[in-house]
């Protein structure tokens, strides 16, 4: 799920970053921290009910 949030905020929100003009890097970190803040997010709320681990 990080992945998936990663690959939209990185390569799809790209024309954002370069609108206000931030760096690669910066744009990279932060679709890191999204993903993770996310993923991180869902399993607070669904425990591992959420990755179909545990009934």
């Amino acid at each position: 799920m990080t992945a998936f949030v990663f690959i939209f905020v990185y390569y799809l929100g790209r024309p954002i970053f370069v609108n206000f003009g931030v760096s690669d890097r910066y744009r990279f970190f932060t679709a890191l921290a999204l993903g993770l803040i996310l993923e991180t997010a869902v399993f607070a709320i669904t425990g591992t009910s959420g990755y179909k681990m545990i009934n």
